[in-house]
C-alpha cells in the first residue's frame, strides 16, 4: 500500500454555491444507520456533487465511499455528543449562520443577488440548514475532546519522516519570503476637518428624524454596504476593526454614535439589531481626499528611504522599516510579510497578488525593488519598496527546509490514530448498519 500523510476526516461543509445551484436528481433512501442517527442518499450524492465541481474528487464510487465513512464518522460524535450530554446555544448556531451567509453574500456583491441566485430568502436559507449547522457544531466539540490535546515531539516528527518512503513526501512548490517598506500619503488636518462636518451635518439630519438607510445610500463610501443602505450583516467584534467595535458595540438598537475614526476613514454607525455575541450594523463611511501634494511628500520621503538604504551597516533595510515605514503589520518585524494561509512568512506564488510579484519575480535574495504606488486594504494608495528575503526551489519535503508541513503530517496521523480508536470503541456501543452497495468499500476504518 503506498504510504500517504494521514489526515483528519473532514468536516462535511455545507452551504457551498454548487450544492444550492445543483442538487442532483436522486432516489433517496437510507443508506446507513449510526445509533439514533440516518444518512440518505441524498448526504452522500450532494457531496460528492460538490467536490466533482470543485475538482476535489472524481465522480466515482471510491470518491461515495469516502464520503459515506465522512458521514458515518460525523453521525457517531453526533450521537455520542447526545449520550454525553454535548450542547451548542442557539446563539451559537445563529453565530455561525450569520458567518457563513456573510461570506456568501460577499461572493455576490449583495444580499439580493444570492437570494435571486438561489431562490431562497435569508430566513429560508437559516431554517433550511440550522440543525445542518448545530450538528456541525457538536461535531466540533466532540472532534476537540478525541484530539485537542494531541502534540507531537520533536523526535517523533524525525521518526515520523524517518518511515516515509522516498517516493510518498510531498513536493513542494516554490516559496518566496519578502519585507516592505511602506510610506502612506499624509491626510491634511484641514481635510479631516471637512470630511468630519460633512459627516456631522449627515448625522444630525439622522437624529432629526432623516432615514439613516438612505443617507448611507447617497453618500457613504462603503459602496458595498451602501447599496444595502450602509447595513453590514451581523457580525462579531472580531470581524470589524477595534475602533469601530469598540463604539458600535455599546450601542443600543437604534442609537447612532458619534464620528468613529478608523484606518478606512470616519463611520457613523447605527445598531439595527443583537443577538448574543452578534450583532448587525448600519455605518455611513467617508473618506477624506488626499492631495496631490500629500502624493508628493509621500514620494519624495520614499525615495529618501530607499537612497539611504545599505549606505552604512546600521542602515540596514529592516533597520530602515522598523523605524520609517507606516505599515504596523510588518515593520516591528524588520518589514517581513506574514502569510495568514501558512502561519509562516513563507508564500506560493498562486498566494502573491499579482503587482507583488511583478516587483520582486526578476530579485534576487538580498535584492530590493524600485519605489512604487500599490492599492492597501483599506482601499487607498501608498509607497512602498519590497526586498526579496528568500526563494526556494521546489523540492522534495525534507526536514531542514520544511519542518513545519512534516510537523503537521505527524500531528495529523497521530490524531488519526487517536480516532481509529475512538471508533473502534465507540462502535461497541451502538447500532450501526450499512446498505449492502457499500460493501466492498476500502474505508479507512472497520466499520462492521
Amino acid at each position: 500500500m503506498t504510504y500517504r500523510f494521514y489526515s483528519l476526516l473532514f468536516l462535511l461543509p455545507f452551504f457551498t454555491l454548487p450544492a444550492f445551484a445543483q442538487k442532483p436528481v436522486v432516489i433517496n433512501e437510507i443508506v446507513a444507520v449510526v445509533g439514533n442517527k440516518i444518512i440518505m442518499t441524498s448526504d452522500v450524492e450532494e457531496r460528492v456533487t460538490q467536490m466533482v465541481m470543485q475538482g476535489e474528487a472524481p465522480d466515482n464510487f471510491d470518491t461515495r465511499c469516502m464520503v459515506l465513512e465522512e458521514n458515518l464518522y460525523q453521525k457517531m460524535l453526533v450521537y455520542r455528543a447526545g449520550v454525553d450530554s454535548v450542547e451548542v446555544s442557539p446563539d451559537q448556531v445563529e453565530a455561525e449562520l450569520e458567518r457563513r451567509i456573510r461570506y456568501f453574500v460577499s461572493q455576490f456583491e449583495s444580499q439580493e443577488k444570492m437570494e435571486e441566485y438561489l431562490g431562497k430568502s435569508i430566513p429560508e436559507i437559516k431554517k433550511e440548514f440550522r440543525q445542518a449547522i448545530e450538528e456541525q457544531l457538536l461535531v466540533q466539540q466532540m472532534q476537540e475532546k478525541i484530539t485537542g490535546s494531541l502534540k507531537v515531539t520533536p523526535g517523533e516528527v524525525r521518526a515520523f519522516y524517518n518511515r516515509i518512503p522516498q517516493d510518498s513526501l510531498p513536493y513542494i512548490p516554490s516559496e518566496i519570503e519578502y519585507a516592505q517598506i511602506v510610506v502612506n500619503p499624509a491626510v491634511s488636518e484641514e481635510e479631516k476637518r471637512k470630511v468630519r462636518d460633512k459627516l456631522n451635518k449627515v448625522r444630525n439630519d439622522i437624529l432629526r428624524g432623516s432615514s439613516f438607510a438612505l443617507k448611507a445610500k447617497v453618500n457613504s463610501q462603503d459602496r458595498g454596504s451602501a447599496e444595502k443602505g450602509g447595513e453590514l450583516g451581523f457580525m462579531a467584534r472580531e470581524d470589524l476593526v477595534p475602533e469601530f467595535s469598540a463604539v458600535a458595540f455599546r450601542l443600543k438598537p437604534g442609537e447612532v454614535s458619534e464620528i468613529v475614526e478608523t484606518e478606512f476613514g470616519f463611520h457613523i454607525i447605527e445598531l439595527v439589531e443583537k443577538r448574543g455575541e452578534m450583532a448587525n450594523f448600519r455605518h455611513i463611511l467617508m473618506k477624506p481626499e488626499i492631495s496631490d501634494e500629500a502624493y508628493e511628500k509621500a514620494q519624495l520621503k520614499i525615495d529618501s528611504l530607499h537612497a539611504i538604504i545599505g549606505t552604512v551597516d546600521s542602515l540596514t533595510f529592516e533597520k530602515v522599516a522598523e523605524l520609517f515605514s507606516m505599515d504596523d503589520d510588518t515593520k516591528f518585524n524588520g518589514g517581513r510579510a506574514f502569510n495568514f494561509q501558512s502561519g509562516s512568512g513563507k508564500f506560493k506564488i498562486d498566494q502573491l497578488d499579482m503587482f507583488t510579484y511583478r516587483e520582486i519575480s526578476g530579485l534576487n535574495p538580498g535584492q530590493f525593488s524600485k519605489v512604487h504606488i500599490f492599492d492597501t486594504q483599506t482601499g487607498g494608495k501608498a509607497f512602498r519598496i519590497l526586498k526579496l528575503i528568500s526563494r526556494s526551489q521546489p523540492h522534495i519535503a525534507d526536514l531542514k527546509n520544511d519542518y513545519q508541513i512534516i510537523q503537521s503530517a505527524a500531528l495529523a496521523e497521530k490524531e488519526s490514530e487517536a480516532i481509529t480508536k475512538y471508533i473502534n470503541r465507540m462502535k461497541q456501543t451502538m447500532y450501526i448498519k450499512i446498505q449492502d452497495t457499500y460493501n466492498t468499500c476500502d474505508f479507512t476504518n472497520n466499520w462492521k
